[in-house]
């Protein structure tokens, strides 16, 4: 009948009719054919839109049945059969479903580009369809903007996404990342295009949009990194803190924090970069050299900005921590001491000072020019306490008990000089020697000073003066040999404070060889 009478209008009828009985009769692929002629071939009729929706039926019957090229073949088929269906019969209850399963399976093909079209098809229809398709709709079309670098687009897509998934829905999260992949690959475009701030800003919408995203530390971490090549310190300490506040145990932590002390550093912030460099420093991961500079330059840090309690502590960590090199610890335990004289603690300077003896000591073999230096000073330093002892006794009678005092202070004086001198520091060697001779031109002095006896007449008070000028006049003629000794280091090419102060003991004590005055003439050359 189909064959004689084409144009009959019973036609569409029967055709729809051939195919319901190829359908029953599991010729299935007949029947999607036929089917889809009584549908598409002819005006609309009564069973148009049954007709293609059987068609899909029987589709999806006959694809079992076949494998390989051939069933790939049929269901590419069945997806253009169910895109006609879905376009034709829009009023269909099924169309909406039908259309968003054939975007399903041509996304499952990686059709991105014709998924882009039939998802914005799903989305624009009028009435709207369920909620249900159009976040799938939704989300396909992200995903294949995605994947067709229109990162933009996929972002606003993502997030209108998000807008059909409740809170508590386990896809929540996936589209939560997507849309902060979507914002950092455009900050990355943005990157490499050379537009820093702008890569900046889109690097720090990721946290804005995605708070949960596991991109954000890198993305917030990325616009720090790009603040801090383009020394835009400020803003860069900004990103690093929030970076911190959100992100405290993260692997980039390390990187944040020497950041940090950076963007403090530019930024006149010097204790807040010490306290960057004390991290640094605290971290059991970097390397000892690293640990051991950052530890110093916090250190320096705290003395420079005028927080002497931190800068003390820095220092003794650095000391317990970095016994070697040598010379960095010697210098770190005199900063220690001159600290405390500072503070006025006199305890505290005393100990840094004997702790710099013994670790220049205890060095041995690795004793360096500046630990001998600094612990010759020390050395010297310490013999103050003695010498002012020394300098308190008074010689009073009876004079045997006194002198015996005051001697016994002057031998630990010299004891002390002596060791200083053994370091052979020129300047300590100087003022040891100007300090030796004046020990024993002091004695001297103070025997003639001393107090008389009472009660002796006037011929046994000239015995007792005559027996101290003699007791006082070895020790005033020791002080002029060591002063004579240090005057001739100028002749050396030492000259310094001890050496000029010397002189000018030698001029009270030998006016006829140091007291004498140049005698000179004015020349005026003349020319003949």
């Amino acid at each position: 009948m189909l064959d004689s009478f084409p144009q009959d209008a019973e036609a569409p009828g029967t055709r729809y009719l051939l195919a319901e009985v190829l359908f029953e009769s599991g010729r299935f692929a007949e029947a999607a054919k036929e089917y889809e002629r009584a549908a598409y071939d002819y005006p609309l009729h009564a069973k148009s839109a049954a007709a293609g929706y059987a068609a899909l039926v029987a589709y999806d019957k006959h694809e079992p049945t076949i494998s390989g090229e051939s069933q790939a073949l049929w269901h590419r088929q069945g997806i253009e059969s169910s895109l006609m269906f879905a376009t034709s019969f829009p009023e269909h209850p099924e169309s909406a479903r039908v259309l968003t399963k054939a975007d399903e399976e041509l996304f499952a093909l990686d059709e991105f580009d014709r998924v882009i079209e039939v998802s914005q098809q799903i989305l624009e229809r009028n009435p709207p369809v369920d909620v249900e398709f159009q976040r799938t709709a939704t989300t396909l079309l992200a995903h294949s903007l995605f994947d067709r670098e229109r990162f933009q687009e996929a972002e606003q897509a993502y997030v209108r996404a998000q807008a059909f998934v409740p809170a508590n829905d386990p896809d929540r999260a996936a589209i939560e990342e997507r849309i902060a992949a979507s914002i950092y690959k455009q900050a990355e475009a943005k990157q490499a295009a050379g537009d820093a701030a702008g890569a900046v800003d889109d690097f720090l919408r990721v946290g804005a949009l995605a708070p949960n995203a596991k991109v954000r530390a890198n993305a917030e971490y990325d616009a720090a990194s790009i603040l801090v090549q383009n020394k835009q310190w400020d803003r860069a300490a900004v990103v690093l803190e929030s970076f911190r506040r959100t992100h405290p145990n993260h692997e980039l932590a390390p990187d944040v924090t020497r950041s940090l002390a950076v963007a403090y550093l530019e930024t006149g912030r010097a204790i807040e970069a010490a306290a960057e460099f004390e991290r640094i420093a605290a971290r059991d991961d970097e390397e000892g050299e690293v640990r051991r500079a950052a530890l110093w330059q916090a250190a320096e840090l705290y003395e420079t900005s005028g927080s002497p309690t931190n800068a003390a502590r820095t220092y003794e960590s650095y000391v317990k921590q970095f016994p070697a090199p040598l010379d960095a610890a010697m210098d770190a335990r005199q900063k220690l001491a001159d600290m405390a004289k500072a503070q006025n603690d006199a305890r505290a300077r005393a100990q840094w000072l004997a702790a710099i003896i013994e670790a220049d000591r205890a060095a041995g073999a690795a004793r360096t020019d500046r630990s001998r230096y600094l612990a010759a000073k020390a050395t010297l330093e310490t013999v103050e306490p003695h010498v002012a002892v020394f300098n308190a006794v008074k010689l009073v009678a009876p004079l045997d008990r006194s002198l015996a005092t005051k001697r016994s202070a002057m031998e630990k004086a010299l004891a002390i000089y002596g060791q200083a001198l053994d370091y052979g520091v020129a300047e300590v060697t100087t003022a040891a020697t100007f300090g030796t001779a004046e020990l024993y031109r002091n004695l001297g002095a103070d025997l003639l000073a001393s107090e008389r006896p009472a009660g002796l007449d006037a011929e046994a008070l000239e015995q007792y003066d005559l027996l101290l000028e003699e007791q006082a006049f070895p020790f005033e003629e020791k002080a002029i040999e060591l002063h004579e000794t240090n005057a001739r280091r100028a002749s050396e090419g030492l000259y310094d404070e001890w050496v000029q102060r010397s002189f000018d003991v030698l001029a009270k004590l030998v006016p006829a060889r140091y007291a004498r005055s140049e005698i000179g003439e004015d020349y005026v050359p003349s020319l003949q």
